[in-house]
């Protein structure tokens, strides 16, 4: 075996990798590096977005808010796409909070640079489009889920969507993000990690939650395969 250390992967954004050599170094050029971390807002509900991001490694949930301090996700973005969707839509504001839930990279680019990019009508324009799709089928499947599967089987497709887009098998998170993500609240939360530790799919740790990829896909419910699919094939090349 050798000994010489290997180069870490780059991270990339799936999105972004599709596109042409030259729209993907403009993108590169109007945008900065920032590291984001667990619990952080990016966008914030009733609000108007000045800038986008292009997770490379960083995973927010996207959350309605509701009154008495009440929310639940409407979908996940990692590096499969772009956080900020409301800007190609022409919407004054965004009807809800972004958070981080897995901590990371992502580039952050200014929205008029962004509206400059996608108004040429390139390759950038398509994928937006295809990736706004799929994400509102995204929204659609959990609308579904949410009413009808149980809160640890909803829990395993999260984890595993996160998994997807970050490649991490533990999850640094809190019973609290967790729960404003899934609708729930910590104690309902931590019931369901139970269950899902029983079934040896994830290990409980003082600050985080490690899965076993093969274990935890058994307690998925059938919208994490139809979701991945989704994406897949409407991101596809």
């Amino acid at each position: 075996m050798s000994n010489v250390a290997q180069p870490l992967p780059v991270p990339v954004n799936l999105l972004l990798s599709h596109l042409p050599v030259h729209e993907r170094n403009a993108i590169h050029r109007a945008s900065e590096m920032q590291f984001y971390t667990v619990g952080e807002i990016l966008l914030s509900a009733h609000t108007h977005s000045h800038y986008v991001f292009f997770p490379l490694e960083v995973v927010a949930s996207v959350v309605r808010p509701l009154r008495d301090h009440l929310s639940v996700e409407i979908g996940l973005i990692g590096n499969e796409g772009m956080i900020g969707l409301d800007v190609i839509m022409d919407a004054k504001t965004q009807n809800d909070d972004t958070i981080v839930q897995s901590a990371g990279s992502a580039l952050r680019m200014p929205e008029d640079d962004l509206l400059k990019q996608f108004h040429r009508g390139g390759s950038l324009q398509k994928y937006l489009l295809r990736f706004t799709h799929a994400f509102l089928g995204q929204v659609a499947q959990n609308a579904v889920c949410n009413r009808f599967h149980p809160l640890h089987s909803r829990m395993a497709k999260w984890l595993l969507m996160i998994h997807d887009r970050s490649a991490i098998a533990e999850v640094h998170s809190s019973p609290a993000l967790i729960g404003a993500a899934l609708g729930a609240n910590a104690d309902e939360v931590e019931q369901a990690i139970s269950r899902l530790a029983l079934d040896k799919g994830v290990r409980q740790r003082r600050n985080s939650i490690a899965i076993d990829r093969d274990r935890l896909e058994l307690s998925a419910c059938e919208c994490y395969e139809t979701l991945r699919e989704s994406y897949a094939r409407t991101l596809a090349s």
